[in-house]
């Protein structure tokens, strides 16, 4: 009778999935299941690892996330993208902006995951220079029709004062979303005009979507 051939490292894969799917009640619990991936030979699991990055910067630990992030040898673009996001999420911005760097010399093109958080670390620095070569890309690869992606350089150019720059590009966001809304609205509060903040909310009122308590 021939038997079914079996697949060690398939069924490891699934046993720590199921184990990584049910949580983690500590960071040291965290840290248990990440040692038993490597002891199961799956150090080149990035579906694995990417589940270990974004639960790691749950427990805001990105000194543990770099670490494990730098350890693996083809990291890609969705593990880059988990990183850059939990820096921003943990307040990493020259982090953030330093990663983002280090992707792009790799050789990897940022996609409508990446430029949202990258944007928003840019914002954050006020780092316009560099936003502006993100924007540049946003354009070329076709990811200026993504909403997301469009709200995050309304938030730069607002942020770093460029209001007309912020407008132009808010204009052009087809389906605009409270977010959008927001992101405008607090760039002209930003530069003291409130009268044109006012103008923008009784528009976003009429659009009859719902502001939330930032708007």
């Amino acid at each position: 009778m021939l038997r079914r051939p079996t697949y060690p490292s398939m069924s490891k894969g699934l046993e720590i999935k199921k184990l990584i799917l049910q949580g983690f009640n500590s960071f040291r619990h965290l840290k248990h299941v990440h040692a038993h991936i490597l002891r199961l030979g799956l150090c080149h699991d990035n579906y694995l690892l990417n589940m270990i990055l974004r639960y790691s910067f749950d427990f805001s630990d990105t000194n543990y996330t770099r670490l494990v992030f730098h350890q693996i040898k083809q990291p890609n673009i969705f593990l880059w993208n988990t990183m850059i996001r939990g820096l921003v999420s943990n307040d990493c911005f020259d982090d953030a902006v330093q990663l983002y760097s280090l992707m792009r010399s790799e050789g990897f093109l940022p996609n409508n995951f990446t430029f949202p958080f990258v944007l928003k670390a840019c914002a954050r620095l006020l780092d316009l220079q560099l936003g502006v070569k993100i924007h540049t890309l946003v354009v070329k690869g076709g990811f200026d029709y993504d909403v997301f992606v469009k709200t995050s350089l309304v938030w730069l150019y607002a942020k770093c004062g460029f209001l007309e720059d912020a407008h132009k590009v808010f204009g052009d966001i087809p389906e605009k979303n409270v977010v959008s809304w927001t992101a405008i609205i607090s760039g002209y509060i930003g530069v003291g005009k409130s009268r044109e903040a006012i103008d923008m909310f009784r528009r976003l009122l009429e659009t009859n979507l719902v502001p939330d308590r930032d708007s």
